[in-house]
């Protein structure tokens, strides 16, 4: 029993002395340090840092999936015409696509898609309910508006927003986990009204911060798609409008030029413009839209090395088909989607250049529709895309089966291709946006107290304690300044255990840290009066000082106990400077019950029984 005292000391005594180290190269003293030593970050509203607002397009991911359960739709109405409702499978494939024929789909809004049936499946609308839609194609979709020829194929109202709610916080934690690779501390990622996310990001290195807005802005919507043809590219027979265009805009610098059957310019912004211009026009002309729903146009950077580094030469268009089928003619056809949501795996490697290639595998249902696609469309050309731009287009030479491919960055081997591969890796393996997201503003911020203010809070924080300081010590004398030496450590503590959670300190935080030195001294105030009725009760200081840390322990502790429970809740169910609040909370908590109740006794313990002292002030 002797022994485990004489440690008891010694282990508290080492661990006070550790805390104060760490603590060092966060309290002005970082030079004498290396840079491997951890330091208190601080948070964007005390040093500023990278601020960024994101808005997620849900309406486009749900009108997609909106899009292609009415194509099934289409073809249950088909079979139910035929009398093959319960074995669609068996509808003969080139019946299946004349009758497909006689269905026009189109886009009402997001939820909504109306389809028009030529009088032979005009028969079919008294078959169709809600209860066939349920049971042949989707239970979240519905019936909606119809007449003798056209019915609404309608996505539920509750439907669509738990889809929002679900696509919106699954972009969220994916820019979470993503910001989380580069190992910053306390982000503050939040929701932000209907569908946007604000970012705050503080003390971020200006070095890094070119790397971080891509590698979150990067929504990395991985998708292959089959190039067209050029003869059958619309953009191809634009010549006339980007004429009318460049007549239009007299005076400014447009280099979009018709090249090979595509449009090709110095900016894919100028593609975009021009692009919106000619869709504007027909729809003014009263023709319809330039690209059909089942296609889209892509956007491919042209680079060459000059110097050992790729240059950009330019943006050109690719015409790609967005809705894929695989099985067409053999009765079993069907959409296919080969997304980033399919991937497993993802890594570098390199091929035999030394140049470096992503490397990405296939989940089982991935890894049969790639299959299916690459087999059906040998010498054909695959884009490999992220949202709108194209990676790499190569030609299928022969069926990948094997559930694995390569996406080539076009680079020869070198720093900046690594990293760009490393990257690309990164967002693949944390995870791709269901949705495409758009940024809404991106800048760098300053301090928002600005110094000043920040001096002026800090001045307050001095003083203020400062003034506890001489009242403990004249109200207490002895024991007052065994309980200022314990507020001090407290403040210490929570700071070393700030910083081993990679925790930042912000305003909020440091709320909470004046909040625990308040129940630092608090505590240390139960425990003097304590001591003092045991002294006015006859009892003598040694006995008093026991029975004062006895009798005054479970006030401590169910006053800070409570406290700590509703820190806990702000700790689970918030974010940003809330949340610093309540890790500065908890740990001065922490740090509050073992410097009140061990280290002030110990030190009695020390003046008493090893300098044999009689009585301290009190």
């Amino acid at each position: 029993m002797n022994k485990k005292r004489q440690w008891k000391p010694i282990i508290v005594a080492a661990l006070v002395l550790g805390a104060i180290v760490y603590t060092l190269p966060s309290l002005g003293l970082g030079q004498f340090f290396p840079e491997s030593w951890k330091r208190l970050a601080y948070g964007l509203d005390l040093q500023g840092g990278l601020e960024l607002r994101y808005t997620v397009d849900y309406k486009r991911a749900i009108g997609d999936n909106t899009w292609k359960v009415a194509s099934l739709f289409r073809d249950r109405m088909i079979a139910q015409k035929l009398g093959k409702i319960e074995d669609l499978e068996s509808v003969d494939g080139k019946e299946l696509e004349r009758l497909r024929g006689q269905v026009t789909i189109e886009r009402v809004d997001y939820t909504t898609v109306k389809l028009t049936l030529g009088d032979e499946l005009k028969p079919v609308l008294a078959d169709i309910d809600d209860s066939f839609i349920e049971k042949w194609v989707d239970g979240k979709f519905a019936k909606g508006a119809t007449t003798d020829n056209t019915v609404e194929f309608v996505l539920r109202y509750e439907q669509a927003q738990n889809l929002k709610t679900e696509i919106v916080n699954q972009t969220l934690d994916i820019i979470r986990k993503r910001i989380g690779a580069f190992g910053l501390v306390e982000p503050d990622v939040r929701n932000a009204g209907d569908a946007d996310i604000d970012v705050q990001l503080p003390g971020v290195e200006k070095s890094k911060m070119n790397l971080v807005r891509a590698m979150i802005g990067q929504t990395a919507q991985l998708v292959f798609r089959l190039v067209e043809s050029t003869g059958t590219n619309p953009t191809s027979g634009l010549q006339a409008e980007l004429d009318a265009y460049k007549a239009e805009n007299t005076g400014k610098a447009i280099t979009i030029e018709l090249t090979a059957g595509n449009l090709k310019a110095q900016r894919k912004s100028e593609l975009l413009q021009f692009l919106r211009w000619v869709d504007e026009k027909r729809k003014t002309d009263g023709k319809g839209a330039l690209i059909d729903d089942d296609h889209m146009v892509g956007f491919n950077e042209l680079k060459e090395l000059e110097g050992g580094r790729e240059v950009s030469k330019g943006w050109t268009t690719v015409y790609v088909v967005r809705n894929m089928r695989v099985g067409k003619g053999t009765g079993n056809e069907r959409a296919v989607t080969i997304g980033g949501d399919q991937i497993t795996r993802s890594m570098v490697a390199y091929d035999q250049n030394g140049a470096p290639y992503v490397s990405v595998e296939f989940d089982g249902r991935g890894a049969e529709d790639f299959g299916a696609l690459t087999t059906e469309n040998v010498n054909k050309s695959l884009a490999i895309m992220l949202d709108d731009e194209v990676r790499s287009a190569p030609n299928i030479n022969e069926p990948i089966t094997g559930g694995r491919c390569k996406i080539e960055l076009g680079r020869n081997a070198g720093k900046d291709a690594i990293r760009d591969a490393q990257a690309l890796v990164t967002v693949l393996t944390t995870g791709a946006y269901r949705a495409p997201v758009h940024k809404v503003h991106d800048h760098s911020v300053g301090p928002s107290l600005g110094a000043a203010s920040i001096r002026q809070g800090v001045l307050s924080f001095v003083v203020g304690s400062g003034l506890v300081i001489l009242f403990m010590i004249w109200y207490y004398r002895s024991s007052g300044i065994i309980a200022v030496i314990a507020v001090l450590l407290n403040v210490v503590l929570v700071i070393a255990l700030m910083v081993s959670f990679n925790a930042t300190l912000t305003l909020p935080g440091i709320a909470g840290i004046v909040l625990t030195v308040g129940m630092a001294v608090d505590a240390n105030v139960l425990i003097n009066e304590r001591i003092r009725e045991e002294l006015r009760n006859g009892k003598s200081f040694r006995n008093a000082v026991d029975l004062g840390y006895d009798r005054a322990f479970w006030t401590i502790f169910d006053a800070n106990i409570t406290t700590a429970l509703s820190g806990f809740i702000l700790l689970v169910y918030t974010t940003g400077p809330v949340y610093g609040f309540a890790v500065s909370l908890l740990a001065g908590i922490a740090a509050t019950m073992f410097t009140a109740i061990t280290v002030t006794r110990m030190i009695y313990n020390y003046l008493l029984k090893t300098r044999k002292l009689e009585y301290i002030g009190v």
